[in-house]
């Protein structure tokens, strides 16, 4: 269990690549990472330590990010998700943004993906709410 669950934060992708460099990135900055493959494993992941933020990958095999999404507000977990898409149709925007779900694409700019992060409120903020 983390030592600072404020700090925790969940990754799912199906490309190891992105989990990797993105675990590096944050770890680097003071976060605890856990990663997961796909939505299934995210979703078993609860209840247990919830994480402060979550970035969840929109195209997986099995469920895409918002299906894991609606999945997660199902059994009532209250996370701010940011989805993350190299796929950025304008059809994920549309189902996106009236979920509350801010959608960034790939690869990740690390630096706005840390802004948001060390944005006033970020983690907990009304913006990433869901």
């Amino acid at each position: 269990m983390p030592s600072d669950p404020s700090r925790l934060i969940y990754v799912v992708d199906d490309d190891l690549a992105v989990l990797h460099s993105t675990r590096f990135l944050l770890e680097s900055e003071g976060h605890q990472v856990e990663t997961f493959a796909d939505g299934r494993e995210l979703l078993a992941a609860f209840p247990g330590p919830s994480p402060a933020f979550v970035l969840l990958d929109q195209v997986m095999p099995g469920m895409k990010g918002l299906e894991v999404y609606a999945r997660l507000r199902d059994v009532d977990v209250h996370v701010p998700v940011v989805l993350i898409t190299g796929h950025p149709d304008p059809g994920i925007r549309t189902r996106a943004r009236p979920a509350g779900v801010p959608l960034i694409e790939k690869p990740l700019a690390f630096d706005a993906l840390l802004a948001m992060l060390a944005a006033d409120g970020a983690a907990t903020g009304p913006a990433l709410q869901v």
